[in-house]
């Protein structure tokens, strides 16, 4: 079953990082920091079973692409 924005918004949600984030914006004009981001990727790892090194967040910069990022690791 394909993972959706929202499962992916859960993730921050269940870890404290931002509020109200919209899938299509850049995280880091939404406040997502250098520490945070790499938090929720971790957090992604575990509960996805994906590989979501730094670098790779890096370039993943909305929700929206982590989502087909992480589908398409599946």
């Amino acid at each position: 079953m394909a993972l959706t924005s929202a499962d992916i918004l859960a993730v921050f949600t269940e870890l404290g990082i931002g509020s109200d984030l919209q899938a299509d914006q850049p995280l880091l004009e939404q406040g997502i920091d250098s520490i945070d981001l790499p938090r929720a990727a971790v957090a992604m790892e575990k509960k996805f079973g994906v590989d979501l090194s730094n670098a790779k967040c890096e370039n993943l910069k909305t929700i929206d692409l982590m989502t087909t990022y992480i589908n398409s690791m599946k």
